[in-house]
């Protein structure tokens, strides 16, 4: 009747003492679960909290990727994921292949959210509109690893195009100037 799910137990070699890792979402009161235990089994009994994650890379699997979960096979720091790793990818923090086997966010977005902050850089501070000589351009899209910016023609419906950072820099000089580029 507790508030908490047991995912493993760990049995020292002299099996005198047993873990017992729990998740749970806030604090339990499981003493008298320990005297049960240590009852039934003729143990000393040890409760360890862990949390999704870490549960995750106890039951382990295969993540989207296909290969093993990093935090069953390699991974032994686990972070806190923020959404805003997602939003500097480019990428929606509510798209559902950005959860893990935990139900949280995707621990791989960490390890490339440098080279993304880093590209991004190179963009413009902010993405404005283009003003050319078929009428006003709006960005929709960026790949930072492309280092491209996707417009849409406004009144156009349906037309789109990519241009690379260095054409879109070069586009709003012309702006600046009064030019309306083709």
């Amino acid at each position: 009747g507790l508030d908490m799910k047991i995912g493993d137990v760990e049995f020292r070699g002299d099996n005198r003492k047993a873990i017992f890792y729990y998740l749970a979402d806030g604090r339990v009161d499981f003493r008298e679960l320990i005297k049960c235990y240590a009852r039934e089994f003729g143990i000393n009994v040890e409760m360890k909290q862990i949390g999704a994650r870490q549960e995750a890379g106890i039951v382990g699997g295969i993540g989207s990727c296909g290969r093993e979960l990093c935090c069953s096979s390699w991974l032994t720091n686990f972070k806190t994921i923020p959404s805003g790793a997602a939003l500097k990818q480019g990428l929606s923090p509510a798209a559902l292949k950005l959860s893990g086997a935990c139900g949280k966010l995707k621990c791989c977005l960490l390890y490339e959210l440098d080279t993304y902050i880093e590209s991004q850089n190179e963009f413009p501070k902010e993405l404005l509109n283009l003003d050319l000589a078929k009428g006003t351009a709006k960005p929709f899209k960026t790949d930072y690893l492309k280092k491209e910016i996707w417009y849409s023609l406004e009144g156009s419906a349906g037309v789109t195009f990519n241009l690379s950072i260095e054409q879109v820099k070069e586009i709003i000089q012309k702006n600046k100037r009064g030019i309306r580029p083709e």
